[in-house]
């Protein structure tokens, strides 16, 4: 029988030395005693009475008996046998129990009290050589045969220790900064739940940390970028790789206003993916100057495109003209070379007639052209006087009485005695304009015109029965460079109407067309019959 205990004994001494953690075996006997001492006294809330009486933790402390530590204990508490750190002990506890310690002692006091039978817990000792060590403490009662042994195991953690606290500094630090930085700043975990946002994000878009984090924040970004901007940020999640997006996010007002989206992943000591780490810019600003400087920039290659059409088209009409000007000239010119007087004679009225139609032809054009930089630059002016309507449009139409005829187009007028103060050279450019047009799209059928007057105004029709206006051109035709039609079967500069727009508006007047496809197009022109005096100074002083 005695065999097996020494047996049993050398087993458990060569485990016990042999482990890799701290071991005590500890006699608590006499803090036992002194805890039934207390409870017979009438004691019955032992944290209460300790918070009252300190000095019985320490007194308590120095009457547990170590009775054995193994090997790694003296490695731990940087002694150099077993028999010193037992003497120390046994001699001068307070050499390895510091103020610190007294918690562990306390809440073992508390585990006895109770009757509980394990306990564990961080705390502090103090080795041999005065250095502070922070250990994880384990105390175990393994029977109640031999309740008054505790077994105690204790592992350092001090490296642990420092490196959470550490990084609870660094994460506290970057929290502090993240919190009044101006841009507004987020942490994500693993799976891409954001862990984090800072104080910036919650005062833009009001929500409260419950509801931005996890997946939250993506209730804050506009419905129409939500779906894309999470599957962008999850792809990039699952590839552990950096990210960019634009999207619109909530402001607390409601307004939804532009922002940049920017992250790169995070990583730990040892390489694993930790999550992002990202922050979020308001860019309205700038992306509205974007929009902008695009707009202005379709602008300008839709600008360049029509001065490069219109400069196409105005060689083109400026050469029509001149061709068959050129060609009478020339044939005129031989036939004197060749002393061909009778037949110069017999084919001169006809050919005068080409040669003035091309050259009016040509200086309506040049006019167009002028009229345009006179209206571009601001130096459009008036020169007001009495002026008949009705007479000035007889006059107009009696210019082309000839063209007119040519084309079988023929001009039929109601015009009344109509008096206002408008600038005659003006009235009459608009009304060859508008009558040269109707010639030219209702050509082989009649032409209308007509003057009259309301109580405030007076008015002037030009109807055709032309091939008529398109509806989603009648709101565009009297812009520069515009048509209805294409200049190939047409000609002309598109300058006309915007011209003719501009006369009218600079004497107070409205232009506009009604025209039904195939079946003709009516502009009118309304006048006020005295352009008011402060019209006609804006228009003086420009």
């Amino acid at each position: 029988m005695g065999g097996a205990e020494t047996a049993g004994d050398a087993r458990y001494q060569e485990l016990f030395n042999g482990a890799d953690v701290s071991l005590w075996e500890e006699d608590f006997s006499a803090v036992l005693a002194a805890l039934d001492g207390l409870r017979a006294s009438g004691v019955q809330d032992l944290r209460a009475w300790l918070a009252a009486h300190p000095g019985f933790v320490k007194e308590a402390a120095e009457r547990v008996k170590v009775v054995d530590v193994n090997e790694a204990t003296v490695r731990l508490l940087e002694a150099r046998t077993r028999d010193e750190v037992l003497r120390t002990l046994s001699l001068s506890r307070s050499r390895v129990f510091v103020p610190q310690t007294s918690k562990a002692v306390t809440a073992e006091l508390l585990l006895f009290w109770e009757g509980g039978t394990r306990l564990e817990l961080e705390t502090e000792l103090q080795t041999l050589g005065g250095r502070r060590i922070e250990v994880m403490l384990t105390l175990t009662r393994p029977s109640r045969e031999r309740s008054n042994r505790v077994f105690v195991t204790m592992r350092e953690v001090t490296a642990q220790k420092a490196s959470q606290r550490a990084r609870q500094e660094s994460e506290a630090r970057f929290r502090n900064m993240a919190d009044h930085a101006p841009v507004m700043m987020w942490v994500t975990d693993a799976t891409g739940r954001c862990i984090y946002l800072s104080r910036t994000w919650y005062e833009f878009t009001g929500q409260t940390e419950a509801e931005g984090l996890g997946f939250g924040w993506l209730k804050a970004v506009h419905p129409d970028d939500s779906e894309r901007s999470g599957a962008v940020f999850l792809d990039a999640n699952a590839r552990r790789s950096p990210f960019r997006l634009d999207y619109r996010l909530r402001r607390k007002d409601g307004e939804y206003r532009w922002a940049i989206d920017s992250a790169s992943p995070r990583f730990g000591l040892n390489g694993e993916f930790l999550g992002y780490i990202g922050s979020v810019i308001d860019i309205s600003e700038r992306k509205q100057a974007e929009q902008e400087r695009e707009r202005l920039l379709t602008a300008m290659d839709e600008a360049i495109r029509l001065r490069d059409e219109f400069l196409t088209v105005a060689s083109h009409e400026l050469k029509t003209p001149l061709t068959p000007l050129s060609l009478k000239l020339q044939t005129l010119a031989r036939a004197t070379r060749e002393r061909r007087g009778p037949e110069l004679l017999e084919r001169l009225p006809a050919d005068l007639e080409v040669m003035q139609r091309q050259v009016k032809r040509l200086s309506t054009l040049v006019g167009e052209l002028l009229d345009v930089t006179l209206i571009s630059s601001g130096h459009l002016r008036l020169a007001l006087e009495p002026v008949d309507l009705g007479a000035l449009v007889q006059e107009v139409a009696a210019r082309f009485e000839g063209e007119s005829q040519r084309t079988g187009t023929p001009i039929q007028a109601e015009l009344d005695e109509v008096v206002g103060q408008w600038d005659r050279g003006r009235l009459e450019q608009a009304v060859s304009n508008l009558l040269s047009n109707a010639l030219k799209y209702g050509v082989g059928h009649p032409v209308h015109l007509q003057v009259g007057r309301t109580t405030e105004h007076a008015w002037l029709s030009v109807r055709d029965e032309g091939i008529g206006i398109p509806p989603e051109a009648a709101g565009r035709i009297f812009e520069k460079f515009e048509r209805a039609v294409s200049e190939r079967h047409y000609g002309g500069l598109g300058l006309g109407l915007y011209v003719t727009r501009q006369n009218v508006q600079a004497m107070g007047g409205t232009i506009d067309v009604r025209s039904t496809l195939g079946q003709g197009a009516t502009f009118t022109v309304r006048l006020p019959c005295q352009v008011s005096s402060v019209n006609a100074a804006r228009e003086q002083a420009s």
